[in-house]
């Protein structure tokens, strides 16, 4: 048997809270029977406080003592106390550290317990998990200068919480599971960058939370994503997630709290400008300005937003992140879609929807070839269309109901005005003097006309190559973010 320390065996025979509540406000369970350790928690919640909490093991010895210390941690502490409670926390209550090969009992009970607590906040959330949520501006804060800071796991989140935590603020973290990303996959939101983003978090001593979102993000981000390609339509699924999911549950999980502010590690900057209103600008570091993704966040949530990434270029982040002892210090970036970590969109698309085969033709109508679906296929495109011809083709429109890709020269791409619908301004749109409608592209001066019904048409002062339906179009005031729309079909 290995040799365990005084408080291990002082909780193996004498268990605190064993047992399980029959009335829970949360149940978690981690671990797998086939491995041989389980571990299964069930709280009692009230006002925010962890009034009662009890566990149950089936393993080794570790777990079974885990599990008994980490219950008299946490019970009858207010939520954020007991999310804070690390493994260095529960290793100290356990007398220092387990015999090799056991600190695998520190995460398993650890992950238990904060399954639960996210049981506890889905059941709260109700249906604001499945069809957004909106604010409960009747809740108010406690007075307190506090910010619920979103965390991925990558290092600009973990930066945002820990110069939140230097700027005097009282920080708590939350990560969301947005969709069954791969074991050992690091991608944003797998369940391995869930708990790296909880040990990260502990490390600065800063509470930390998950929100289960899946069911959210499918339906308003997931879906939508391959509608919009089986509509001929190219989405950005980043803009989707902004716009349904992130802020609105950060918010979510803020009003539960009492919470003032929420945070996200995006490169931009809030700005109030005169009578009140406030909206973005551009962040310090231009190379990863992320506005032209942040324009559906309602004005409501982004009042309460801050960002503290946008005074900052990315080496210093990184610099900040190196010179605090954090391990995501030189963590890759995030690949462009979370949910596709092969970047294989067209192969993720077949597999939801059935692609019919159609024609290839030019704009005159003429057949140049045939294509085995349009989900393949994006205005802009030029290469795996399986269509030879003298000079270069690039997709210059897609029509679903017709089953046709059609096909042209480059200058075909050329636009000089765009049609915006779904719009969501921050100033009157009158102020607006240019427009971006790429992530990467530069912005172009415009005007911008107002067509009634919900929709406007930017007039380009110089053409603009291959703008798609579905795409997000933003407009600005220098650097200022006026509003933005998505990209419509013109008849």
């Amino acid at each position: 048997m290995a040799n365990y320390n005084p408080q291990v065996i002082e909780h193996l025979v004498r268990p605190r809270n064993a047992g399980e509540l029959e009335v829970p406000s949360g149940v978690g369970e981690s671990g797998d029977a086939a491995c041989g350790d389980v571990a299964r928690f069930t709280v009692g919640i009230e006002e925010n406080h962890l009034e009662e909490v009890r566990y149950k093991v089936y393993g080794c010895v570790a777990c079974i003592a885990a599990g008994s210390a980490l219950s008299e941690l946490v019970r009858s502490k207010p939520l954020p106390e007991a999310a804070r409670v690390s493994k260095v926390d529960l290793e100290n209550s356990l007398g220092g550290p387990l015999p090799p090969g056991k600190e695998h009992a520190l995460t398993l009970v650890l992950d238990a317990l904060h399954k639960a607590l996210e049981d506890h906040w889905n059941r709260q959330a109700g249906e604001m998990l499945v069809e957004g949520y909106a604010g409960d501006l009747g809740r108010g804060t406690d007075g307190r200068r506090s910010v619920v800071a979103a965390m991925s796991g990558g290092v600009d989140s973990a930066v945002t919480a820990l110069l939140l935590k230097e700027a005097g603020y009282d920080v708590v973290t939350v990560t969301f599971r947005l969709h069954d990303g791969e074991r050992g996959s690091r991608s944003c939101c797998s369940p391995d960058t869930v708990l790296f983003a909880r040990d990260t978090a502990h490390r600065m001593g800063l509470p930390h939370f998950t929100l289960n979102l899946k069911e959210l993000f499918n339906r308003r981000v997931m879906k939508d994503f391959v509608g919009s390609y089986a509509a001929g339509r190219t989405p950005n699924p980043c803009v989707s997630c902004n716009a349904h999911v992130k802020f609105h549950a950060a918010s979510f999980l803020a009003d539960r709290l009492g919470i003032e502010h929420v945070a996200t590690g995006h490169y931009a900057r809030v700005v109030e400008e005169p009578g009140g209103a406030v909206t973005m600008a551009r962040p310090t570091d231009a190379s990863k300005d992320q506005t032209y993704v942040l324009w559906p966040v309602p004005g409501e949530l982004l009042s309460r937003t801050i960002f503290p990434l946008g005074e900052y270029r990315k080496e210093e982040v990184r610099r900040i992140a190196e010179e605090r002892g954090l391990a995501v210090a030189y963590t890759p970036e995030s690949q462009d879609i979370c949910f596709i970590p092969d970047g294989d969109y067209r192969g993720f698309i077949r597999k939801k929807v059935e692609a019919e085969p159609g024609e290839i033709v030019d704009k005159g109508g003429r057949t140049l070839g045939k294509h085995a679906g349009v989900v393949d296929f994006t205005v802009g495109q030029r290469r795996g269309m399986g269509v030879s011809a003298p000079t270069p083709l690039y997709v210059t429109e897609v029509r679903p109901s017709q089953k046709q890709v059609v096909v042209g020269r480059r200058k075909d791409l050329e636009v000089r005005e765009v049609r915006v619908g779904d719009l969501n301004w921050f100033l009157d749109c009158e102020e607006a003097d240019s427009v971006q409608v790429r992530y990467n592209s530069a912005p172009v001066s415009c005007k911008v006309e107002d067509l009634g019904g919900g929709e406007v048409r930017a007039r380009l002062a110089e053409p603009v190559m291959g703008v798609a339906p579905g795409q997000s179009a933003v407009f600005y005031k220098g650097d200022r973010v006026v509003g933005g729309g998505v990209v419509r079909r013109d008849p």
